[in-house]
């Protein structure tokens, strides 16, 4: 059987940019709905794929990507956006995304606001990120048809680099942690859902706490019944029209 990856995408539809920032081992298909919903409400989208995702060898997340890569990754799309003359510019993220949107919140003058959606961004990755990857190569082989060998082999290769990416990734979210005064009066949108089972929901409200202390602005929303990836469960519509409202409120 013949499986189509799934491809980044730009939506061109209006004067503000919002940029959307997939989750670790996830693709644009992350953010697709969001995009449409966003597109139809004449505002452009650009939703990027992080450096090794969105491919048939999960080892080249591992080999090919790293936090310098998908912070490269994350200001080539603002920089895309600059240039095209959107204004303003917002960025927003899933999971692994979200510690990115929040890097660009505090550090890149271009970008006036914009949040996260179920990002670990107080705790950084959890000790469930490696079975779920191990989880998300099997089924990769599985669908690609390798042998048990093969899978195996690959399966060890990952098994003794991931290790290293997660610290990394640990590294930049105590970063973002450590910067979050940087935000300044930017508005910040905090999505989570209730049921996540991959990070703490509760650390969305430490966020919102420590966020709010510091006079920056938050639109906090939680979403009781959804799980971690809310831009495609359930919540996925209330959560779109609260984007919206929370971009259209600070557009002007």
């Amino acid at each position: 059987m013949q499986y189509r990856l799934p491809q980044p995408y730009y939506y061109d539809s209006g004067p503000v940019g919002v940029v959307l920032l997939h989750a670790y081992t996830g693709s644009a298909n992350d953010v697709h709905m969001m995009g449409r919903f966003l597109e139809k409400q004449q505002i452009s989208v650009l939703a990027p794929h992080f450096t090794g995702h969105a491919t048939f060898e999960p080892l080249d997340i591992l080999e090919e990507g790293s936090v310098q890569a998908w912070w490269a990754d994350t200001t080539a799309a603002i920089q895309k956006l600059q240039v095209a003359a959107k204004k303003p510019l917002f960025v927003f993220g899933l999971s692994l995304g979200g510690l990115f949107a929040m890097r660009a919140i505090e550090t890149m003058p271009a970008v006036i606001g914009g949040g996260i959606f179920s990002a670990p961004v107080l705790e950084g990755p959890t000790d469930k990120l490696e079975p779920l990857f191990l989880g998300y190569a099997q089924r990769l082989y599985q669908m690609a048809e390798k042998t048990a060998a093969d899978q195996a082999v690959q399966l060890a290769k990952i098994k003794q680099q991931l290790p290293q990416q997660l610290q990394a990734i640990a590294d930049f979210s105590a970063l973002v942690t450590a910067d979050l005064d940087q935000i300044g009066d930017k508005p910040v949108f905090i999505g989570q859902g209730g049921q996540d089972q991959v990070i703490d929901p509760n650390g969305a409200s430490v966020l919102k706490q420590r966020l709010e202390a510091q006079q920056t602005p938050v639109d906090y929303h939680w979403y009781d019944n959804a799980g971690h990836v809310i831009t495609v469960d359930r919540a996925h519509h209330q959560l779109e029209t609260d984007v919206e409202a929370f971009i259209k409120r600070y557009e002007k």
